[in-house]
């Protein structure tokens, strides 16, 4: 019969000193990106005033399109007939081919009304126009 040693043993136990020490890193890493997050948000900065150059990613120019309660379509500060805000749609998709319209309609307008300013943008090429909306508190 042969006597097996100590060191003679296989080693059948996992060695986890290692993935303490794996554990112990991550929770410190998120502990400190953590850290860090918070203060990004509590810097004040007072940025400098750029009036004589552009932004370089600017927003899109969206055309506004206001119907009053009389039915008068109005495209910024200027009233025009159905006709005319339509042709002024096609230059507008022509300088731009991805323009977004927005059409805010008075409350008391009637709906053919506005559907005749979304006909319009149709017409102009301009596949998705979104209707101004006010949501109550």
């Amino acid at each position: 019969m042969r006597i097996r040693r100590a060191s003679e043993e296989p080693k059948s136990l996992i060695d986890i000193a290692p993935l303490i020490d794996i554990m112990f890193t991550l929770i410190i890493f998120f502990l400190a990106t953590t850290t860090f997050e918070k203060e990004e948000r509590d810097i004040k900065v007072s940025l400098p005033d750029s009036s004589k150059s552009n932004t370089l990613s600017s927003a899109p120019k969206v055309v506004v399109i206001n119907v009053r309660e009389d039915g008068s379509y109005y495209l910024g500060q200027e009233t025009m007939p159905l006709p005319v805000l339509q042709e002024r749609l096609i230059e507008a998709v022509k300088a731009k081919s991805g323009q977004k319209v927005l059409i805010r309609g008075d409350q008391r307008a009637l709906h053919g009304h506005v559907a005749a300013a979304v006909l319009a943008c149709k017409k102009a090429g301009i596949n998705e126009a979104n209707i101004g909306y006010k949501l109550p508190r």
